[in-house]
């Protein structure tokens, strides 16, 4: 087989390559991404318990049962920003402990028992984005709709936290150049204590709308896209901090 086929069936040699990986504060487990072969463009999600040196498939989107073509907007301009070529899941996060572990696949909402090796979904409506759960482990937040959301780790109680009626106005995920520009992905981050939340809250109406067609289906609507190019305004980005019960305090700095 030629370089150049065996570089596009392995995606530039990356599918079966462990990456993003996570270990426990005690040392006890790495948990990471890889698909299950050098061809297989699904990654899954692994642990490597370090007592006894085994690997073991922690998640596989093959069983779960979520349809990962139909991608929310917001997750597949993620991906695009982070040149992710994969499927399956392709990011997840967990507790202090790496006892926890949460993902979304095709929007919905998963969490895994790394110790128990167990996983499931939780009964959350519309599509999910960038599920983390609390440094604890007793709570998963997540970002609907442009609003940050809380549930409990059994799926209880879930609220929004942080949100506008404002469509321009999302809560919790990065903006453009942010993710572009300075490779910051996410828009909101645990306090320690699991108590509260830092929340990036991105305005777009300053942003240039531009109308982008697509050349093999010029019947369908153009889609409407907010991009600062240079020399335009970019989107007004402030950053609060937000309790669990909703409370904001705004950080207000010069920018």
């Amino acid at each position: 087989m030629s370089f150049p086929r065996q570089s596009a069936r392995t995606q530039r040699f990356t599918l079966g390559a462990p990456r993003s990986f996570r270990v426990a504060d005690d040392g006890s487990r790495v948990v990471y991404l890889r698909s299950r072969g050098g061809e297989d463009p699904l990654g899954c999600l692994w642990a490597l318990d370090l007592a006894d040196r085994q690997e073991r498939c922690i998640a596989d989107p093959r069983d779960l049962g979520a349809d990962d073509s139909r991608l929310p907007p917001e997750e597949r301009a993620r991906r695009e920003r982070s040149r992710e070529s994969a499927g399956g899941i392709v990011a997840f996060a967990t507790d202090d402990q790496a006892t926890v572990a949460a993902f979304a696949l095709g929007g919905q909402l998963f969490v895994a028992d790394l110790v128990a090796g167990d996983r499931r979904a939780l009964a959350v409506s519309g599509a999910v984005i960038d599920p983390r759960p609390s440094p604890d482990g007793s709570l998963v937040a997540f970002v609907r709709d442009g609003a940050l959301h809380v549930v409990g780790i059994d799926g209880s109680g879930e609220r929004r936290i942080a949100g506008d009626d404002d469509p321009e106005v999302t809560w919790g995920l990065a903006e453009f150049i942010a993710a572009e520009e300075m490779d910051r992905l996410r828009g909101y981050w645990w306090s320690p204590d699991s108590r509260r939340l830092a929340v990036a809250r991105v305005d777009t109406t300053p942003v240039q709308r531009w109308h982008i067609g697509d050349p093999a289906e010029p019947a369908t609507a153009p889609v409407t896209l907010a991009y600062p190019a240079a020399g335009t305004p970019n989107a007004d980005v402030s950053l609060f901090v937000v309790d669990l019960g909703g409370q904001l305090l705004d950080m207000a700095w010069d920018r």
